[in-house]
């Protein structure tokens, strides 16, 4: 059970979203970063079968793309970026409801997705009446019914809480080997726990793509934690690229990524992901 794309383009009008987009995933998480521009959107909807590519191909568990795709919608869940959800139903509603659709019985799975995600209190209110991370749950549920070999996830965790986020890593991927999950995300300290992969996307190519590990050991040695005045902030952020600061009463912990200002003394520090990320998106060679 394999996801396979090679060369994946896309343009919208003079405008190139994907720029031959290749990656191979397995069972487990594989997670696209990238800033907003960058193509993930279009990638996710692209592995999902909502938009055909301009060129290049796809195929999962040797099913190609380029054939009828409803046998390959039947093993793959969905969920956008941008949600439309209808008001009057409820959750519970919705899960029956998309049941139905995917021609699958509704129980017990419904039930049980509700209580996992939190919403076994809200299951019979109507979605509007629920705030956004409630109703972005109850979409995430609709993905999941069916349990799903290939589940591709936009921005799945946009709008929930530090609590909500983990629970939703540790549902949607699964038990090991059940399912290829593709998320995306902007925000690497989301994913660097349960990702077994990371892509980074940039302008619509591929800046960098492997373990989490790999990703990391991509900014060894471009990473330095200094101590500055609070009142020097400022410029340390204009002259340096920062991933993280914390104050300290009057001094400032600072985390820099590539180059620092000559005669700035620092400590080398290993690199997280987000380290990574910044590293290779503000210009780095890509690997060979």
């Amino acid at each position: 059970m394999e996801l396979i794309a090679a060369g994946l383009t896309k343009r919208y009008g003079d405008v190139p979203a994907l720029r031959g987009v290749s990656l191979r995933a397995g069972p487990g998480v594989l997670a696209v970063l990238g800033p907003n521009g960058s193509g993930k959107t279009t990638l996710l909807r692209i592995l999902a079968t909502a938009l055909r590519p301009d060129a290049g191909r796809a195929c999962f568990a040797g099913r190609d793309y380029g054939a009828d795709p409803r046998p390959l919608r039947r093993r793959i869940g969905y969920l956008p970026q941008e949600i439309d959800l209808p008001g009057h139903l409820t959750p519970r509603a919705l899960l029956h409801y998309v049941a139905r659709l995917k021609g699958v019985p509704p129980e017990p799975q419904a039930d049980a997705l509700l209580h996992r995600l939190g919403l076994g209190a809200v299951a019979d209110r109507r979605l509007q009446t629920l705030s956004g991370g409630q109703a972005r749950l109850a979409a995430l549920a609709q993905a999941l019914l069916g349990r799903p070999r290939l589940l591709i996830l936009d921005e799945p965790l946009t709008g929930l809480d530090a609590a909500e986020r983990g629970r939703v890593l540790r549902l949607i991927a699964g038990p090991p080997g059940e399912r290829v999950v593709i998320l995306s995300s902007h925000v690497p300290t989301d994913v660097e726990a349960g990702a077994a992969q990371v892509l980074i996307l940039q302008r619509g190519t591929v800046r960098a793509c492997g373990s989490v590990e790999a990703i990391r050991a991509l900014a060894a040695g471009q990473v330095h934690e200094v101590t500055v005045p609070a009142g020097a902030v400022e410029a340390t952020l204009g002259a340096c690229q920062v991933s993280q600061m914390t104050l300290h009463g009057a001094q400032a912990r600072v985390r820099v990524v590539g180059p620092l200002p000559p005669g700035l003394p620092a400590t080398p520090v290993a690199p997280t992901l987000e380290d990574a990320y910044l590293w290779v998106q503000g210009g780095c060679q890509p690997p060979s």
